[in-house]
């Protein structure tokens, strides 16, 4: 099936390069550039990427603004700093969809600090990506958007590569952006017991101690994650 690939992306010359060369099954590269200082939008027209200028004004706009100027009605929404493994790509190129199905899933492997992060939660994080343009689109919600979906889903059963975070420093930092991006969004204030309730899960239950250092950190960004929501939430 033809597959556009579309990237929303601002200032990621360290990552694009490797991400777009992940893709080269794809039968179109889309990247909507918000207006990046660095050579993001050079990288990408190397890649013969269509680049599209837009401000962002929310995830899930310019989410939805790229799929718009995709040609194919299938799409595969990536982010800068995620690969696709070769199994994935070869998976991917053999599927001959049922009309019914609109969305395939795909699990992720998350990494920290170039180590994949395998439990705590964060393993197999299926995320759905690949879709049928005409039967989906991402939601009112601007900060972990939702695909709104209308069809049949299925999982596939390659992986989805995820440089989540270089350092810890970094992953502060985006704990920080976007819970104070979701506290601005959200109508609801989560329970102040949710941020030690989050730790348990994350660390005990699901097994996040087995991660060592990492899994632990893990576990103590995401209950600080619940404990800044709570606290910028009337």
């Amino acid at each position: 099936m033809k597959v556009s690939v579309m990237v929303a992306a601002k200032n990621e010359e360290a990552m694009l390069a490797d991400c777009l060369r992940s893709v080269s099954f794809a039968k179109e590269i889309v990247v909507i550039d918000d207006y990046s200082t660095d050579n993001t939008v050079k990288i990408a027209r190397e890649f013969n990427a269509k680049v599209y200028k837009r401000k962002l004004d929310g995830f899930a706009t310019q989410k939805n603004f790229g799929i718009e100027k995709c040609k194919n009605n299938w799409v595969f929404v990536l982010d800068a700093d995620e690969r696709l493994e070769r199994e994935l790509i070869k998976e991917i190129v053999k599927l001959k969809p049922p009309s019914s199905v609109s969305v395939y899933k795909i699990p992720r492997m998350n990494y920290i600090k170039n180590k994949w992060v395998k439990y705590g939660g964060l393993y197999p994080d299926y995320q759905a990506r690949l879709f049928r343009k005409n039967k989906c689109h991402y939601g009112q919600q601007e900060v972990h958007e939702t695909l709104e979906i209308n069809g049949d889903v299925r999982k596939l059963k390659n992986n989805l590569i995820h440089f989540t975070y270089e350092s810890y420093s970094e992953y502060l930092k985006k704990v920080k952006k976007y819970a104070t991006l979701e506290a601005k969004w959200t109508n609801k204030r989560p329970r102040l017991l949710s941020v030690p309730k989050v730790f348990i899960v994350r660390f005990i239950a699901q097994s996040g101690f087995r991660d060592g250092i990492r899994g632990l950190v893990s576990a103590f960004l995401m209950s600080y994650y619940q404990l800044i929501i709570w606290k910028h939430t009337k």
